[in-house]
């Protein structure tokens, strides 16, 4: 369908070509109403996954300021299983944190098996904002693309199923949702000067992204660009990459489940024939 996506990688467009917008053709009616059904079944794959125990999904989201992390965070405990979401808000890193490699309070945020994890930022800052303000070197940026590789193989290969987004707004949306987070109350947290002074480097971020993701992206722990311009467009599109990658485990994850049923099943009728013997001896 014309809002699922392909994987990000070396031969994509230049991400400052990509579209914030999407799909024209696409209403929202409808896209929210796909959006819920496949966000039905993922809270269906979820409960086999929490079940079966033997993997984990990793949702990480990138972008710039005010491109919509929180909503997507929002729309997916809202729409799915909240009680196996983990969410994990990354911020500037602590002095204890910075005595470490930076990927130490990465891999200590990883959900267990069985559990949807949420990384709102994340060890991509270190390779993107980082660069961007000059506190990595291009040689350190290099070492890093190489941990990070790395690292998120391990993870793959303990059972992680990684989906890595960028929610791509253009630099308008940007300036009216900046603008608009100073009208309201529950927004207003959110300001930041540093905000406003990014923005002035947003070709260099953009740049940024850019690199990293072809850098980084594989078929086990895959980029997408998301259109985020429109935030039901947006939803409706992580519901479907959720869904695609989930949808893959559900015989494996049933056929898990339905081992362990017919084992307990077996334990619970041996306990109950003791139980027998012992009340008529």
């Amino acid at each position: 369908m014309a809002y699922q996506l392909e994987r990000f990688d070396e031969n994509t467009p230049p991400l400052a070509d990509a579209t914030p917008i999407g799909e024209r053709s696409m209403n929202k009616e409808e896209g929210k109403l796909i959006a819920s059904q496949l966000m039905a079944d993922v809270s269906e794959l979820q409960a086999l996954m929490i079940g079966a125990g033997t993997h984990r999904v990793l949702l990480v989201l990138q972008g710039i300021d005010a491109s919509g992390k929180d909503g997507v965070v929002r729309f997916v405990v809202s729409q799915g299983d909240p009680l196996n979401v983990k969410v994990h808000p990354f911020k500037m890193p602590t002095p204890d944190e910075l005595a470490h490699d930076f990927l130490w309070r990465v891999h200590a945020a990883v959900p267990p098996r069985g559990y949807m994890g949420i990384f709102n930022r994340s060890h991509y800052e270190d390779v993107v904002a980082a660069y961007v303000r000059g506190t990595i070197t291009d040689t350190m940026r290099t070492q890093r693309f190489a941990h990070i590789r790395h690292f998120e193989e391990l993870l793959h290969d303990d059972g992680t199923i990684i989906i890595k987004c960028f929610l791509h707004i253009d630099a308008a949306e940007q300036e009216a949702r900046l603008l608009a987070r100073e009208q309201a109350l529950d927004t207003a947290w959110k300001l930041a000067a540093e905000d406003w002074r990014d923005r002035t480097l947003l070709p260099q971020y953009f740049d940024a992204y850019d690199h990293a993701m072809r850098e980084t992206s594989r078929e086990s722990a895959p980029w997408y660009v998301v259109p985020a311009n429109r935030k039901w467009y947006r939803n409706l599109v992580i519901a479907d990459l959720l869904h695609t990658h989930m949808s893959p485990y559900r015989q494996q994850w049933s056929d898990v489940l339905q081992t362990m049923q017919r084992d307990r099943i077996a334990a619970i009728q041996r306990v109950r024939a003791g139980m027998v013997q012992e009340q008529n001896p």
